[in-house]
């Protein structure tokens, strides 16, 4: 990785806006969002297909994505014309292969003989892409071939798909069974020129990140559809946590196989670590290092420093596709004073751990970059003489920031101090800076927030001090609440001079049609506030308007693709009110326990449609003060991460029954839920204490995608049941005897 950052942007032709997909193919040359330069390549169009059979083929060569790339652009081409081209590898370019290309795609016209690349379209890429920085790309064409090609491993791809844009392909989301198949657009026409191009792109940072973080909702599933959305739209590295915090819930090992498979064909950079020195020295197996007590391991004991380091060259060693390792300390908000009396500041202290490592794997494994975090106790540069090792990457994470104005805002008095912050990281640390940002937060519950200006202005204010990488993490199980923060900040990362009003009303009106345009831009005028400054009656009156705005769209909107969002969208916002309910609700009032009631069930029903995660935090929301568990109890964790990975799941609900012996029954709904949207008959039996019936104990359901089953049971205490709290528990299996995430139900016997 090339640590200086990239400073030429006048010559780097930039995406200005969304690319509409109602442009349509005639279009292609010319689509909003690409400059004149480009429509300025001369020469006749290139005939792809002609009433759906082939007229060019599909060329590939090199290592990195190149293959895969040819294989995307051949199939997308076949969805889009009906016909299938010819794929053929093509000799070796030799020494007429441009300098820092290691793979290219072409399309040549014709679907006969054994064509190689011409050399002076080769020649000509290396005149576009001389002195360009990694993951720059070129597309190059006239009526005989069009040469797909750039800088290092992932270019051929990022090319393949900016050709796919030009074609009027949308690449909106990842392909999550929640999208019911609506993730992207591609357009449909039997006969497909392509017209004389020129045009060249730039990154405009080097580190793009996605984070999986927490992990609640990503599994082996869901990584092979998030890895393809990200290199559609130009991210190069995954983060996934070697062993969130460590439980042994969320591992990097738990997904590696798949990881290393759809990274490694896309060229993807693969990032693991997180916090926790502890994940690899923990405290119950080498209690002789941490005399001094506190959650960091003496890390002045020589010993104790080399033990961690060689457990972390260890892993990187088994497993070489890493090229990041995140050397975090654990996320406490504290170091014990031992530490600081050593060192004088926490960043002082994370420097001496990051510095080791560092020296080590210089020499051990040099491919391996080391990245520090600067965060809560860290979130100030070290003193000079602990100043980072140039290789090192720094992640500034403010974390307690504000939403309501950008953080170089002076206006913002809560984010002055993170944007000084930044300032003198940027001063004193001579290597990679890059941010990691929460514009989609656990602490948010999958509320409906959408600060576009503020993630524009951050990023144009960080990209003014040179900041080097940008990263946000995800979760399936709300991207669709997200999805359009997630492409802006993908398309900021890339180009930090996009006009993010032209790009929201560019996906506006491609993803929802222009009738519906209006009322969709006032739903996200409505959701744009930070939901940790604003009070529940602000909120809830937002989120009415919103809803009401999303109605109007839905009369609106035409097509299936919009429609299924617009759904998914009231969803979410019926949650965020559920949720405003429980704020304005009297403490102990009957008031409140029926609103965290409504919030957990609808929570619950809609879990599986790609707009709420049932998180610590929203666990909390509807259990109350009296009903948290900790932050780091394993086995809700557990119970999450489980769900999402099974085909079909089930709940009860209410989650509390509240019963009289001999008293009356009381009503228990069994649903079931289809959580990868192929369908399944689920069959569900009930396990209650003893003095307490259920009738019936047992039933089956049929679900398919967002059509659950639901069963009304009764429930009754017998006149000698036990009182206090226990519970009832319910299983689920499905016909071929798989056993699903089984689910309790409180019942307190009064």
């Amino acid at each position: 990785m090339n640590d200086a950052p990239y400073e030429d942007r006048a010559g780097a032709l930039r995406r200005r806006g969304f690319l509409v997909g109602t442009a349509g193919l005639a279009g292609a040359a010319l689509l909003p969002g690409f400059t004149a330069t480009d429509a300025a390549a001369a020469g006749a169009p290139l005939k792809v297909a002609s009433g759906g059979r082939a007229g060019a083929t599909v060329l590939w060569w090199g290592g990195g994505s190149a293959e895969f790339a040819a294989t995307e652009l051949r199939d997308y081409l076949h969805r889009i014309t009906g016909a299938r081209l010819p794929l053929r590898a093509a000799p070796d370019p030799g020494a007429a292969r441009p300098e820092g290309v290691t793979g290219l795609v072409a399309l040549r016209s014709g679907t006969g003989g054994r064509a190689g690349i011409p050399e002076a379209g080769l020649a000509d890429a290396g005149r576009e892409l001389a002195g360009a920085p990694e993951d720059s790309f070129t597309l190059l064409g006239d009526d005989t071939c069009l040469l797909l090609t750039g800088q290092g491993d992932r270019a051929p791809l990022y090319a393949v798909y900016a050709l796919l844009e030009r074609t009027g392909v949308r690449f909106f989301a990842p392909a999550f069974p929640a999208y019911e198949g609506h993730h992207e657009y591609v357009p449909r026409t039997r006969t497909l020129t392509l017209p004389a191009v020129r045009h060249t792109d730039r990154p405009g940072s080097q580190l793009r990140r996605q984070y999986a973080e927490e992990g609640f909702s990503h599994t082996a599933r869901s990584l092979p559809p998030l890895l393809d959305w990200m290199a559609k739209n130009r991210l190069n590295t995954f983060v996934h946590p070697t062993d969130y915090l460590g439980l042994g819930v969320t591992t990097y090992d738990g997904v590696r196989d798949v990881l290393v498979r759809e990274a490694g064909k896309r060229a993807l950079r693969v990032e693991t670590g997180g916090h926790g020195y502890d994940s690899f020295l923990p405290k119950a197996d080498y209690p002789e290092y941490y005399a001094s007590g506190g959650p960091l391991f003496d890390i002045y004991n020589p010993e104790a420093l080399d033990a961690y380091v060689a457990k972390v060259l260890d892993f990187l060693r088994e497993r070489p596709e890493i090229t990041v390792f995140d050397c975090w300390p654990p996320d406490v908000g504290a170091f014990q004073k031992p530490i600081l009396d050593r060192y004088g500041s926490p960043a002082n202290a994370e420097s001496v751990v990051v510095n080791e490592l560092v020296r080590v794997l210089r020499q051990e494994l040099p491919g391996v970059r080391v990245e520090r975090i600067a965060y809560a106790s860290t979130v100030q540069p070290p003193d000079p003489e602990y100043a980072s090792d140039p290789e090192v990457i720094v992640d500034f994470a403010p974390y307690s920031r504000n939403y309501d104005g950008h953080l170089g805002d002076p206006a913002i008095g809560a984010n002055v101090s993170f944007a000084n912050n930044l300032r003198a990281w940027r001063t004193t640390h001579r290597g990679p800076l890059a941010m990691y940002e929460y514009y989609r937060r656990y602490r948010w519950r999958s509320l409906p927030v959408h600060p576009l200006a503020t993630i524009a202005g951050d990023v144009g204010f960080e990209a003014g001090l040179g900041i080097n990488g940008y990263g946000m993490y995800s979760e399936p199980g709300d991207w669709i609440t997200y999805e359009h923060v997630q492409n802006l900040f993908a398309a900021l990362a890339w180009d930090s001079t996009l006009d993010a009003g032209g790009f929201l009303d560019g996906y506006l009106r491609a993803r929802f049609g222009a009738g519906a345009a209006a009322a969709t831009g006032r739903y996200y005028d409505l959701t744009r506030f930070d939901p940790d400054t604003h009070g529940p009656a602000v909120l809830a009156t937002n989120y009415t308007q919103a809803r009401a705005a999303l109605q109007e769209a839905a009369g609106q909107a035409a097509g299936a693709a919009a429609h299924t969002l617009l759904d998914r969208l009231t969803r979410n916002l019926d949650i965020a009110l559920a949720d405003m309910r429980i704020g304005l609700a009297p403490a102990g009032s009957a008031e409140l326990d029926t609103a965290r009631q409504e919030y957990r069930a609808l929570v619950h029903r809609n879990r599986f449609t790609g707009i709420c995660l049932p998180n610590m935090q929203a666990w909390w929301r509807w259990n109350g003060p009296q009903g948290q568990a900790p932050y780091d109890d394993a086995a809700i964790r557990q119970a999450v991460v489980d769900t999402y990975a099974s085909p079909a799941a089930g709940f009860g609900n209410p989650g509390l029954l509240v019963l009289a012996p001999a008293g009356g029954s009381v009503p228990l709904d069994v649903e079931a839920q289809d959580v990868d949207f192929t369908g399944h008959t689920v069959h569900w039996s009930a396990t209650a204490p003893e003095g307490v019936l259920v009738e019936p104990a047992g039933g089956t359901l049929t679900v398919r995608g967002t059509r659950g089953g639901i069963q009304r049971v009764a429930v009754r205490a017998e006149a000698g049941a036990e009182s206090g709290r226990q519970r009832i528990t319910l299983e689920f299996r499905l016909s071929d005897g798989t056993r699903l995430v089984p689910s309790e139900v409180a019942a307190d016997i009064r």
